[in-house]
């Protein structure tokens, strides 16, 4: 180990100016440091940490939110046989729900739209007149110049059919009822079905101590294999342990075997050791 005194000399270090007329620096002292012992001043240590897991519990839901659409596209421009089309699969859609257990007062209609598809009309070309040319069409070299017919705007747009859209949205009091739902919308012509869980995971409670202690058993162990196989990789030799940091549990959100989310929980243990 290359100690302070090694590297800057007898203790201190001089810097030589570099061109003419530059400042000679003051001289910088450098007190040796013993040979073995860190910079800080404090004895040599190795930390590691290990991760504990507690198994995710079921969260509690109060139920969820679906969202749908129902579509139809008119015949032409009959738009007032596809907003009939759509009302009617409403109707359908929200007697099937019922029957279903959902409320009436759950089974909202959101929006109701209706746009246009355009389809553009170009005007036909005009024919060359051969007697404004002096002859026929394409003649021999020197017949007068063609005449340049107008230009003619194009035809505003005329709608060639109609969409009709209807958003429903329905309110269920659990998973169960949320599933439910969304089967028997589908089944029954609605598109774009989705969903969305109310309530979730919000500010779960830690698990207790007994949940807790196989988790921080399982990071200590961890942490102490992960030390001895770095201070074997490294050539030094592990002492008492000095610390030992049991971090606060952290959340850790995911789905579980079924379709209600989980919420399991993760323990960090910092182990500090001295080294001989």
């Amino acid at each position: 180990m290359l100690t302070a005194a090694a590297l800057f000399g007898a203790g201190q270090a001089v810097l030589n100016p570099s061109h003419v007329g530059a400042q000679t620096p003051t001289p910088i002292s450098a007190t040796p440091i013993p040979s073995g012992v860190p910079a800080a001043g404090g004895p040599a240590t190795l930390s590691a940490t290990g991760i504990g897991q507690v198994p995710g519990d079921a969260v509690v839901s109060t139920g969820g939110a679906l969202n749908m659409s129902i579509e139809e596209r008119s015949k032409g421009t009959d738009v007032q046989g596809a907003v009939k089309v759509v009302q009617e699969r409403i109707a359908k859609v929200r007697a099937a729900l019922i029957a279903a257990g959902v409320p009436s007062s759950a089974i909202v209609v959101q929006g109701f739209n209706v746009g246009p598809s355009y389809g553009y009309a170009y005007p036909p070309m005009l024919a060359v007149d051969p007697a404004a040319t002096g002859g026929a069409a394409g003649g021999s070299a020197g017949a007068p110049t063609p005449s340049i017919a107008p230009v003619r705007p194009l035809p505003p747009p005329i709608p060639t059919e109609y969409q009709v859209n209807a958003q429903l949205m329905v309110d269920a009091n659990s998973p169960e009822q949320l599933a439910t739902a969304m089967r028997v919308a589908i089944e029954n012509g609605a598109t774009n079905v989705n969903s969305y869980t109310k309530g979730g995971p919000g500010n779960p409670t830690p698990p207790d101590a007994a949940k807790l202690a196989p988790a921080i058993k399982q990071a200590t162990e961890q942490a102490n294999a992960m030390a001895k196989a770095s201070a074997q990789a490294a050539g030094v030799t592990l002492g008492d342990i000095s610390s030992i940091a049991v971090l606060t549990p952290t959340p850790s959100y995911g789905g579980g075997p079924g379709p209600v989310p989980t919420v399991a929980w993760q323990v960090q243990v910092r182990v500090t050791y001295a080294l001989k």
